[in-house]
């Protein structure tokens, strides 16, 4: 019995130095084609504009990796009219930023050497900052508004490794949530190119 727990203890002591060495962590960060999407009142609004992310993780034992990243995207320009209105010269237009805080885990499989591929899961906070400006005969107003809401997502990409300590992803992510109580929808997905360093 006094071996068996012996034992027990020297796998219990020796399991946390064995799995650490088979963890690896990264940082990096890149960029990308960011796609802001709208829906409500049956009306869809959408836009493209570009995007840059900093990120950081591990890989566990090479397959299972996870990711913290911070993406932040321009403003995506929704809507734009102009016109004579009752005499009055008018023009209006209407942009969405996303700011996006997310946790991802992906599992990641070789194909060779150089190039593996990965999918998974993300989730994490989106901030959607509305703003709708408008002028009216040369006098300019505007009125924004923010909210910051939970969602989830996926990705998958292609990976080639540079070298031992530096790799390439290529990877498109599609996130999904609901802006307000009132149902309209907004959705983000991107493509980005991210460099990692691991150390």
């Amino acid at each position: 019995m006094k071996k068996v727990i012996g034992l027990a203890l020297l796998a219990a002591v020796s399991a946390p130095s064995a799995f650490a060495t088979s963890v690896n962590y990264f940082a990096g960060g890149g960029f990308g084609s960011h796609y802001s999407e709208m829906k409500g009142y049956g009306t869809t609004l959408d836009d493209r504009t570009g995007a840059f992310h900093i990120r950081g993780g591990a890989y566990i034992n090479d397959v299972h990796r996870v990711t913290l990243t911070g993406n932040f995207a321009g403003d995506a320009e929704l809507f734009s009219a102009s016109g004579n209105v009752a005499g009055d010269d008018i023009s209006i237009n209407g942009e969405l930023n996303q700011n996006e805080w997310l946790a991802s885990y992906d599992y990641v499989h070789a194909i060779n050497n150089e190039f593996s591929v990965f999918g998974g899961v993300s989730a994490g906070f989106v901030k959607n900052k509305t703003t709708i400006s408008w002028d009216i005969n040369g006098t300019p107003d505007s009125d924004s508004h923010s909210e910051t809401d939970f969602a989830v997502g996926a990705q998958v990409g292609v990976q080639y490794t540079l070298t031992k300590e530096l790799s390439i992803d290529g990877t498109y992510r599609n996130m999904g949530k609901s802006l307000n109580e009132d149902g309209i929808k907004v959705t983000g997905s991107e493509f980005a190119i991210s460099l990692d360093y691991r150390f």
